[in-house]
C-alpha cells in the first residue's frame, strides 16, 4: 500500500504545542499504551553507500532495506524494504526470527534458508551486495485516526549505533545523537488527502525534512566510517 509522508523538524515548544492539539483528536497507537516506545533499526546498504546518496541526492525513486524492532524486544523482529516514489512511500516487510537475523546480518549467507516473502527479500538483499552499515535508534509518540488511516508521530533521542545485532536489543547501549536533544521529527502519515482537520492541528512554521534519519546518520559519521564521497 502506497503511502504518503511528510516529515518536519520541531523545536521543543513547536513540539508541545502541536502534541497537546493531536492528543485531544487522535488516539494513542496501540504500541505505545505508556506514552512512547523505543525504535531500533539495523539499515543496509551497498558497498558504494547507494542507498545513502539516493537519498541525499534527491533522486525521486530511492529504496532502502532495514531490520527493526520495538522496546529492544526480540518478541517482533521485522525486515523491512521501504521504497519511495516522489512522495509516495511502499513498504513491504516480513517477521523474522533470531536466528533468520543473525544469517541476514552475515556476510555472505544462503538464500535457500529462507521462503515466501522472507526470500524474495533476502534473494534482493543479497543481489545487491547490500550489509549492515548502521543502526538508528529512537524514541516515538505515535497517535492514529481512526477510519481514515492517519498517523501523526514525534521523534525524539534520535542517535546512530554500530551496525550489529546486538545494538537492536541492548539498552544501555549509547548512541551518538545525530539532532540536537531539544529537536523533535514529527511525521505525518495518510493516504491520498489529508483531511483540513489534521492540516491545522499539525500546522507550524518548521522546516520540512528531506531526508531519512537513515541520511541523518549516515551523515553524522560518514567520514569515520569511510564513505565520503568526493564532489
Amino acid at each position: 500500500m502506497e503511502r504518503i509522508e511528510e516529515k518536519y523538524i520541531l523545536d521543543y515548544r513547536q513540539y508541545a504545542v502541536i502534541k497537546n492539539r493531536v492528543a485531544k483528536v487522535l488516539r494513542l497507537d496501540a504500541h505505545n499504551p505508556e506514552g512512547s516506545y523505543q525504535v531500533s533499526s539495523l539499515y543496509f546498504d551497498d558497498p558504494y553507500y547507494t542507498a545513502y546518496y539516493e537519498k541525499t541526492d534527491g533522486l525521486a525513486v530511492h529504496t532502502k532495506f532495514r531490520i527493526r524492532t520495538y522496546n529492544c524486544s526480540e518478541n517482533m523482529i521485522k525486515l523491512e524494504k521501504k521504497t519511495k516514489r516522489g512522495v509516495k512511500t511502499e513498504k513491504e516487510s516480513a517477521v523474522i526470527t533470531g536466528r533468520e537475523l543473525a544469517i541476514l546480518s552475515s556476510q555472505p549467507f544462503q538464500t535457500d534458508v529462507f521462503s515466501g516473502k522472507l526470500l524474495r527479500l533476502a534473494a534482493e538483499l543479497q543481489s545487491k551486495g547490500m550489509r549492515p552499515v548502521l543502526t538508528v535508534r529512537y524514541n516515538r509518540e505515535a497517535y492514529y485516526l481512526d477510519g481514515l488511516n492517519v498517523r501523526v508521530t514525534f521523534d525524539t533521542r534520535i542517535q546512530t549505533l554500530p551496525p550489529e545485532p546486538a545494538s537492536l536489543f541492548d539498552k544501555n547501549r549509547a548512541g551518538i545523537p545525530v539532532i540536537h536533544p531539544l529537536n523533535v521529527i514529527m511525521e505525518i502519515k495518510y493516504n491520498g488527502k489529508l483531511p483540513d482537520f489534521i492540516r491545522i492541528l499539525c500546522r507550524a512554521d518548521a522546516p520540512q525534512l528531506s531526508v531519512s534519519k537513515y541520511a541523518l546518520c549516515a551523515s553524522c559519521i560518514k567520514q569515520t566510517a569511510g564513505f565520503y564521497r568526493e564532489g
